[in-house]
């Protein structure tokens, strides 16, 4: 491909059977006028954005065939954007070997099922000879061809008009929209359209609403006969299209579909490409994953809008308001989605019903985490649920960078003594079968029973909210996923707000675990630790160590360990819980921790905590 082409945003290939006028057109085109001597092989032709109706860039090749193989023509062929397939009205073979010859090479250069659009342009058409009943049947057996065009090299009719079909069949692609067999749009279409549609969540589009998408899209508003027309027009052929003086779903829909069933695709792909869509009708790069920057010490959350958003989608979609989203309800919300969101596998990171089925909790919960671990998915889904509907930039309805807030930094927040974060990690640290799976799916309400039933398909992540000075706040509780104290911890892992360390009291080798990879990682750090015995029903066991727990924790000024006992299994709301959320919140007061019992703290006020530090300070300085 030489340097020019390279240049061009639509590459147009002419083929033909010899004598079919391929170069007489290419040659009237630029000239504007018939020419009687043209060359026997016409070179690539690059013609300025500035001088085509739709301001692109576009290339000319003329693929003579003479002492040319299939090969060759293939190769050329599958570089093209758009091909012509010129016959000639006055010879009926011509016509003939557009089934045998050309369409056949086309499918060898780019497959059988290809959505490279083909145009077939009729020349010579200057006298009364006419294969329309010919070309018709070609155009319905054949979904690739976009349109016909009979044309004159010689009298100049039609000329610029294939060029200009041969523009919008690669700027506006009908394949990806249109389902030439069912006469419907395509899935991907519908998907695409739904996201767009409804700003907000409400299922129709008022008069009001459907004024603004307009003037987002195209500028320039409806007038009130227009908007009355377009109803009209939706109510004609799609009865369920308007309901109460207003267009549903199923009529925007169909709105589109009259657009494109009238040839004005540039329409819907206007629409389209203001929501960030390109021609593969995936979103692009850019709109979904936008540049953000988060210093380090900082997280991310959802801002208020995001949080808003999300809410309202599942109250759209929990149909029956029972709280809880079905499987089917949940497919729903998340069938705009190009993958599954929420699996059976991650599900049980978040808090169900007793039928599986996520709670109100369990789905704010979803949000809140992806966005502290995974930004990136976080992202895109919210970009595919149509998080930017409605919010304007540039050229394009804006992006998903609203949704969410980037925090202070940490040490600023322990500086200042306080922090206005919303959700908070707690990593959870432990031997093999010290009951971390038992622990962590107890912050989602799920006990022996329900952990058993899981096997070995438990999650690495659980989340929940928990209650800190009467706010909510969400507790993260990630596994340190490490077989041995000498394995290493990740960078992710040692930056959590605060570490719980589990050991089993009935195994004499658990609690070593605990007191190595503390001592390894966090002794001499900021972050808040604590101990927390399981299985304390069973007869506790001399631990291993140098020195007892107890001791341990008392020679590195930790809390106490507390008990997990068998009434806080399965209980979400249980004080362990509020007590990390709280050391998480309040690193700053990790003297206060250390110094009150651990299994009482979680009853000590905010106040009576800064009572306890100022007075410890003054018992330090005596």
């Amino acid at each position: 491909m030489s340097d020019d082409e390279t240049l061009a945003d639509v590459r147009i290939v002419l083929v033909g059977d010899e004598g079919c006028g391929k170069t007489s057109l290419v040659m009237s085109l630029l000239e504007d006028e018939w020419v009687d001597a043209v060359p026997r092989r016409l070179d690539r032709v690059l013609i300025p954005a500035d001088v085509t109706p739709e301001n692109v860039t576009t290339s000319i090749v003329d693929l003579s065939v003479q002492e040319e193989d299939d090969n060759w023509l293939a190769a050329e062929i599958r570089q093209a954007n758009v091909i012509c397939v010129v016959y000639s009205v006055t010879e009926e073979n011509t016509v003939d070997r557009i089934q045998k010859k050309w369409l056949p090479l086309i499918r060898l250069a780019f497959g059988d099922y290809h959505e490279t659009p083909v145009i077939l342009v009729g020349n010579k058409s200057d006298g009364t000879a006419n294969n329309t009943d010919k070309i018709l049947p070609i155009m319905e057996a054949n979904t690739e061809v976009e349109t016909c065009v009979e044309c004159s090299a010689r009298t100049m009719k039609n000329v610029s008009e294939i060029f200009y079909y041969a523009q919008k069949a690669v700027i506006y692609p009908t394949r990806p929209l249109y389902d030439a067999d069912t006469k419907q749009l395509t899935d991907r279409a519908k998907k695409a359209l739904i996201r767009i549609c409804d700003r907000d969540n409400d299922g129709y589009l008022s008069d009001t609403e459907l004024n603004d998408f307009q003037k987002l899209c195209f500028g320039i508003p409806l007038t009130s006969t227009a908007l009355e027309d377009v109803k009209r027009a939706v109510a004609d052929g799609c009865p369920d299209g308007v309901a109460s003086d207003a267009l549903m779903l199923a009529g925007f829909l169909y709105l589109h579909l009259l657009f494109i069933e009238r040839g004005r695709h540039e329409t819907t792909w206007a629409v389209l490409r203001k929501f960030g869509y390109e021609t593969s009708l995936k979103l692009a790069e850019d709109y979904l994953y936008p540049r953000i920057t988060i210093p380090v010490g900082c997280s991310t959350e959802l801002s208020p809008e995001g949080t808003q958003f999300v809410s309202a989608l599942f109250e759209k979609y929990d149909e029956d308001k029972d709280g809880c989203l079905s499987p089917s309800e949940l497919q729903n919300l998340f069938s705009v989605c190009p993958a599954p969101v929420i699996t059976k596998d991650n599900i049980l990171a978040l808090e169900t019903n007793q039928r599986g089925w996520l709670t109100y909790n369990g789905y704010m919960a979803y949000w809140n985490m992806t966005t502290l671990i995974n930004l990136t998915q976080t992202f895109e889904q919210l970009a595919y649920l149509g998080f930017p509907v409605g919010r304007s930039g540039p050229g394009r309805a804006g992006n998903t960078l609203d949704s969410i807030r980037v925090t202070r930094e940490r040490k600023k927040d322990l500086e200042n003594h306080g922090t206005d974060r919303k959700v908070f990690q707690c990593l959870v640290v432990g031997a093999k079968d010290a009951g971390k799976t038992v622990f962590m799916q107890s912050l989602a309400g799920r006990g022996m029973t329900d952990v058993a039933q899981i096997g070995r398909r438990h999650s690495p992540f659980v989340i929940n909210r928990v209650k800190v000075k009467e706010e909510s706040k969400y507790l993260l509780l990630r596994e340190v996923d490490v077989l041995s104290p000498q394995d290493a911890l990740g960078s992710g892992e040692t930056s959590a707000d605060v570490v719980a360390f589990l050991y089993d009291v009935s195994n004499p080798d658990s609690f070593a675990f605990c007191a190595t990879v503390y001592q390894k990682y966090f002794y001499r750090t900021k972050t808040p630790c604590v101990m927390i015995a399981t299985k304390v029903e069973r007869e506790e066991v001399d631990q291993r160590w140098e020195i007892p727990p107890e001791e341990f924790c008392k020679q590195f000024e930790l809390p106490k360990p507390i008990k997990f006992s068998s009434s806080n299994i399965g209980q979400s709301s249980s004080p362990i819980f509020e007590q990390l959320a709280m050391m998480a919140v309040y690193p700053h007061l990790r003297r206060v921790f250390y110094l009150s019992d651990s299994n009482l703290l979680s009853k000590i006020t905010f106040g009576a905590a800064i009572v306890a530090l100022a007075g410890f300070l003054v018992l330090k300085n005596l």
